[in-house]
């Protein structure tokens, strides 16, 4: 019994030493870091960062189609403002929300913003809205807008 606790003494003191030179000189490695315990946040399922979209912008008519990963905005001029059409595919497998703030701009000064949610997108199905971004007080509306994705947040659900 004796033997077996020296032996079990000096595996201890065998994983708790060094003999090399990244312990501070003292012979002694630090202490090994217990594994953190996982808070709620961290093991509640978690969107998978994925790339970067990239942003292509092209023309249909008079309106300026912007595709932005899983967004689409098409900003068409009218006499009060501009025709602002947001479109999410919601490629999550649960329920989500979408917080969208869209500028539109003509580059020379003239710049309005609205924010759109989008709320309880199903998965697989896609979210949409609309609303005229502006106003002629502003001045001359833009003739061919220019458009902005400020933020765009998914709030997918959790359960």
């Amino acid at each position: 019994m004796t033997r077996a606790l020296w032996l079990m003494a000096a595996c201890v003191l065998a994983a708790g030493c060094t003999d090399g030179g990244t312990d501070g000189g003292d012979g002694m490695a630090p202490a090994p870091q217990r594994p953190a315990t996982p808070s709620a946040e961290q093991s509640s399922p978690q969107v998978r960062p994925s790339p970067s979209p990239v942003a292509s912008v092209h023309s249909e008519g008079r309106t300026r189609v912007l595709e932005y990963g899983d967004l689409t905005v098409r900003a068409t001029p009218e006499s009060s403002g501009v025709r602002t059409e947001i479109e999410v595919a919601n490629t999550h497998q649960r329920h989500a929300t979408y917080s969208v703030r869209i500028s539109i701009a003509d580059g020379k000064g003239w710049t309005a913003y609205n924010r759109f949610w989008l709320q309880d997108v199903p998965p697989g199905e896609t979210g949409r809205d609309e609303a005229v971004i502006g106003s002629g007080d502003m001045g001359p509306v833009p003739q061919v807008p220019k458009i902005y994705v400020d933020e765009f947040t998914p709030l997918v659900d959790r359960k």
